[in-house]
C-alpha cells in the first residue's frame, strides 16, 4: 500500500537549511564582488594621480632639456590644477638640489581636489644647464 503525499519532497527543516546555506554563499560571493569593485576603483585613481604627476614632471623636463622657451612653458608653477579622465586634481612640485653640479631633484605630489591625502607622489633628477 501506498503512502499519498509522504516520501516525496523536501521537508521544512531541509528547506530551511539549504536556504540558510544558500544565503551564506551568496553573502560571501556579493561582499567578494563589492570589495573587488573598490580595489579596481581605488587602483584606477591612483593611475590617473601617477598620469598627473608624470605629466608635472614631463613639463619640467621639457623646460630643462630647452624643448620650450620660458614664456611658452607656465610649468615653471609650483601648484596647479589638472583634469585626467573627468577627475579633477591638484598637484604640487617641489624643487630642491640634490648632490651634485646643477643637479635637481624634483618631486611631483599628486591629490585630489578637495582632499588634502596625497594619492601618488613621483620625482625625478634633472641636470639644468
Amino acid at each position: 500500500m501506498k503512502y499519498a503525499g509522504r516520501g516525496t519532497g523536501f521537508t521544512l527543516i531541509e528547506v530551511v537549511v539549504a536556504l540558510g546555506i544558500l544565503g551564506l554563499v551568496l553573502g560571501g560571493a556579493i561582499s567578494t564582488v563589492h570589495q573587488y569593485a573598490d580595489q579596481r576603483s581605488h587602483l584606477s585613481k591612483k593611475t590617473f594621480s601617477s598620469q598627473v604627476a608624470w605629466n608635472v614632471l614631463l613639463e619640467q623636463y621639457r623646460y630643462a632639456e630647452g624643448w620650450v622657451s620660458g614664456s611658452e612653458s607656465s610649468s615653471r608653477n609650483k601648484k596647479g590644477d589638472q583634469t585626467q579622465y573627468a577627475f579633477d586634481w591638484k598637484w604640487e612640485l617641489e624643487v630642491e638640489p640634490a648632490v651634485g653640479k646643477d643637479l635637481y631633484r624634483y618631486e611631483a605630489k599628486v591629490s585630489a581636489d578637495g582632499s588634502d591625502r596625497i594619492t601618488s607622489s613621483l620625482s625625478l633628477y634633472i641636470i639644468e644647464d
